[in-house]
């Protein structure tokens, strides 16, 4: 049978189309990595200058990840229903214009909306670039593309850090203005590139039955890619048509839940919210240790240099088999963090900064790894609500973790690795029992559903 991926690999391969969405979506990601380090600094800025008390911290903290819950579940829709692009020309744009007005925020009260409603925003957006690249590369290469966005992650994390060392006075004062301001910038430039580079994809129109216009895209990408002329056969098409018919349903909630696709759903929760208890929370008290330990910056800038060799080894070995496919190394990276969390729990005040370093090393990678399992593991109509609502399982974490956290913290700023140990022990028995591996296989192939049934097919079984 004629699918996408045959088309893909046959006339399209990775070139140029590719190359420039993958630039401008990166520049989420860079934007997320910017967010997701200045949290945990801002809070503790905000916290002497503004004189906070632990309510306020926690609710600080807390604001960010409310609006990413209500924003992944909105797009966990309008990724479907308006299309990617749309969804991430709006929410760059709104992004934009909430982070200048968070430079200007006056009260407690104004940031803490803003907070909200710029995660609701951003919230929308997070994740569509990992199913914008997901959908339009070739298999062999898909773990490898994915990853390479995941160091975009923490490049805008060891950006915002060094601005942080020009810009803040520790993590106690400074022109902290000036730096979110900055900040909202490559917000701004992903606004211009989608609207300038990114189409929805051939996937996204054949999942909707927009035959004809998935053809003049395959040809517009083969155009960009080859810089010549292409055009399908009838062939092609009817076979493009005919593997459609399996992917082509209505959308519906509960299907998530049947069968095989529904053992995996609820097993990858669970796999993201125990991720999501070290990641979220780790962040947001990293000044604290820090701070605690009496560190600065440049320490910070050690980890993140960790994230960064983290990631460049993930794309060494997440596309392949060896291992057992993804979710054998998933296992086995969770396995590894549970002895170092459960390490820093007993000797952590001695070595704060390379089991730190450690941490974020292995989170990264499982985070990394889990992000290429859940969005090659749903059919095409399914992947913007099966990654969203994955995504807000996650997010809830980090709405409720800093009213939990910080409690803990402050009885015994070790307790949070014994917490972090169980996690990963958890997690590491979850993945090993997920129903089915997509290493190297193509999106959507009939052949790994386990069955013709078109109503029983919609998701990978």
């Amino acid at each position: 049978m004629i699918t996408f991926e045959t088309i893909l690999d046959r006339h399209l391969g990775m070139g140029k189309f590719q190359n420039r969405s993958l630039a401008v979506v990166s520049l989420i990601d860079f934007s997320d990595g910017i967010e997701k380090q200045i949290i945990g600094i801002l809070l503790s800025v905000l916290a002497n200058q503004w004189h906070l008390s632990k309510d306020e911290v926690s609710s600080l903290a807390s604001a960010y990840f409310i609006g990413i819950v209500s924003g992944t579940l909105s797009c966990a829709f309008f990724g479907d229903k308006i299309g990617r692009q749309k969804t991430l020309l709006y929410s760059g744009f709104f992004g934009f214009i909430c982070m200048l007005w968070m430079s200007l925020a006056k009260t407690f009260y104004e940031i803490y909306f803003l907070r909200i409603f710029f995660g609701y925003i951003f919230g929308t957006t997070i994740y569509l670039g990992h199913i914008v690249i997901t959908e339009i590369v070739p298999a062999a290469i898909r773990g490898s593309i994915m990853s390479l966005i995941a160091t975009i992650f923490i490049l805008g994390k060891i950006y915002s850090t060094l601005l942080c060392m020009v810009l803040l006075d520790g993590f106690e004062g400074g022109h902290w203005r000036i730096l979110v301001g900055i900040n909202s910038l490559p917000l701004f430039a992903c606004f211009l590139g989608t609207h300038l580079f990114i189409k929805e994809s051939p996937r996204y129109y054949m999942s909707r039955g927009q035959h004809e216009e998935a053809f003049r895209e395959i040809e517009n990408i083969a155009l960009i890619n080859k810089q010549q002329f292409f055009k399908l056969t009838q062939e092609e098409k009817d076979g493009l048509i005919e593997s459609s018919q399996n992917i082509n349903q209505p959308v519906e909630f509960k299907k998530l839940f049947r069968g095989k696709t529904g053992n995996f759903t609820i097993k990858i929760w669970i796999v993201f919210i125990l991720t999501s208890i070290i990641e979220t929370s780790s962040f947001i008290l990293m000044p604290f240790w820090l701070h605690q330990d009496k560190k600065g910056f440049e320490q910070m800038l050690y980890m993140l240099l960790a994230e960064l060799v983290a990631n460049l080894c993930i794309q060494k070995v997440i596309d392949l088999k060896q291992y057992g496919g993804r979710s054998k190394l998933l296992a086995l990276l969770s396995f590894v963090t549970f002895t170092v969390c459960l390490s820093m729990y007993f000797i952590g005040e001695q070595s704060l900064v390379i089991g730190l370093a450690l941490i974020s090393f292995f989170i990264k990678m499982i985070f990394t790894t889990e992000m290429v399992i859940m969005n090659e593991n749903y059919t095409t109509q399914y992947r913007s609500l099966g990654v969203g609502m994955t995504q807000t399982m996650g997010k809830i974490v980090g709405a409720v973790i800093p009213y939990i956290i910080f409690p803990i913290y402050y009885s015994d700023p070790q307790l949070p690795f014994l917490i972090y140990a169980v996690s990963m022990f958890l997690l590491t028995l979850f993945a090993l029992t997920f129903p089915f591996d997509m290493t190297q296989k193509e999106l959507d192939n009939q052949e790994v559903f386990g069955s013709t049934n078109v109503s029983d097919s919609l998701m990978i079984q």
